[in-house]
């Protein structure tokens, strides 16, 4: 039979014992959960279930550790951040009495308050993240599948687990729809959803503020409390109800930005990229092993499947992966695979011993290929024959990009700011920074080769084929070195 949740906290008994769960975090100090509290227990008994405990053992950052050691925390411990502002948040929003009558409100005719689904949904946000996080989904393209995480696996982990489903049994059967529809996935997405996911969110503020703080920079020393202390429910000129920030926060708001922006070109260091075009080369060679029947060593069945045909995969097999499974399927295919060059691969990340890489942009190429420069490549090509080596697994051209500082209205719903005068304005109405970074702005233009020797191979061929060239074999070997 299903337990219904009563809709406040105020429906207690009055002499319940105060029952609470604690934890210590680096970032936001001590963070208590109130088991009396019929959504924060809903939160902690999720937080127990095994999809979520799942995320303990994925790295928030992916590959970054193998530039910054530190870099090792996971997704669990961010999304138990994100949660605990979201409590910072929904406290702030029920001070006022139009704050917490939105809160208490039900969504649609679920009768689930508002206030639930948010903490739910932060919670989530994250459940469905493949192995080493980002940087997996972007090795293996899985959004050209429909397979990244919020596109595919939360839904299908949140309806599907078996656990999960007597959970929701329990607590009420129409909260994984529920969330996911107050998400934007099946419905309109609800205005107050905006508070998970958008250009200003719990989920933004935590993680540049741990991101940073494991990074070992200061870029994302961002001001969340005084931004969450003065967001308000407010309304546009056509009665349209949104999240804004009043106008004195800007400041702050424009701090984090300028944060973000800088954390992620911290984040997309050359070493980083060097490490995820390993990775990839280590995969596609799996896949070619796999798919030519050689011994591999370790089958990995649930990654070869996500890597040919994802969707085929049950929640199950889903869940069996994630960083110890692919870091132990490496570590057996450099011992025991009967493809050399896998075994060679798959020992190099092992190693750390990386690609080496030049940077095309600081050579002033601004072409979409080295193609382009057909005796550049060539060179490249004819080195590697000659040594007997394999083009398309010691080969990787990678384009870098810097990301926006601030997305336009007609991208992403804008950072609203409720202004002095009443009026609620997009934050670029208002700001003194200039907002507008491209997109498609190259910060690197990378090649990846398989040694310093097919490194000198193609310095030697770009020194001749761009003779104003501004770098050295020295300069680049030193570029390479800089961080191992």
């Amino acid at each position: 039979m299903t337990e219904p949740i009563p809709n406040a906290r105020t429906e207690k008994a009055d002499n319940a014992p105060y029952r609470r769960t604690s934890v210590a975090d680096p970032i936001h100090g001590l963070i208590q959960f109130d088991r009396n509290d019929p959504t924060q227990n809903l939160v902690l008994t999720v937080m127990n279930s095994r999809a979520f405990q799942r995320l303990r053992r994925i790295r928030q950052m992916g590959l970054a550790e193998f530039v910054f050691p530190g870099a090792t925390h996971s997704r669990f411990v961010h999304s138990l951040g994100a949660t605990y502002l979201m409590m910072q948040t929904l406290d702030h929003f029920s001070r006022s009495g139009k704050g917490k009558s939105v809160l208490e409100s039900t969504y649609g005719n679920t009768g689930i308050p508002l206030s639930r689904l948010l903490m739910l949904g932060i919670l989530v946000h994250d459940i469905g993240h493949t192995p080493l996080s980002h940087t997996l989904e972007d090795v293996l393209d899985l959004k050209s599948q429909g397979l990244l995480h919020d596109q595919y696996w939360n839904r299908k982990i949140l309806t599907e687990d078996p656990e999960l489903q007597k959970l929701w049994k329990r607590f009420g059967s129409g909260l994984p729809e529920a969330v996911l529809n107050f998400m934007g996935d099946g419905a309109p997405k609800h205005f107050m959803a905006q508070l998970v996911s958008s250009q200003l969110d719990m989920d933004r503020l935590d993680y540049l503020q741990r991101d940073s703080h494991f990074l070992g920079v200061q870029y994302g020393r961002i001001e969340a409390a005084r931004i969450i202390s003065n967001m308000e429910i407010a309304h546009l000129s056509n009665g349209q109800e949104v999240v804004a920030v009043r106008e004195e926060a800007v400041p702050a708001i424009e701090h984090y930005l300028f944060g973000r922006h800088q954390a992620y070109k911290m984040a997309l260091h050359s070493l980083d990229k060097a490490s995820e075009a390993l990775l990839k080369k280590v995969l596609q060679r799996f896949q070619w092993v796999r798919q030519q029947g050689i011994e591999t060593g370790e089958p990995s069945e649930e990654l070869y499947q996500l890597m040919t045909d994802g969707k085929r995969l049950s929640t199950e097999q889903y869940l069996r992966m994630d960083d110890c499974y692919l870091w132990e399927s490496i570590n057996k295919w450099a011992s025991y695979s009967k493809d050399k060059l896998l075994s060679e691969l798959a020992n190099r990340m092992l190693r750390h011993n990386l690609l080496k890489f030049v940077d095309l942009a600081k050579y002033g190429f601004e072409g979409a290929s080295i193609q382009e420069i057909r005796p550049v490549y060539e060179a490249l090509e004819n080195h590697y024959e000659k040594r007997g080596l394999a083009f398309d697994f010691c080969y990787e051209e990678t384009l870098v990009h810097s990301k926006p500082m601030y997305q336009p209205r007609d991208a992403r719903e804008p950072i609203w700011v409720l202004t002095g005068r009443g009026s609620v304005v997009d934050l670029r109405e208002v700001s003194s920074f200039s907002l507008s970074v491209k997109d498609q702005t190259n910060l690197k233009h990378l090649i990846f080769v398989w040694d310093r020797e097919a490194m000198n191979v193609l310095t030697d061929a770009l020194d001749r084929y761009l003779p104003c060239a501004a770098l050295s074999v020295e300069d680049v070997q030193q570029e390479n070195e800089r961080w191992l």
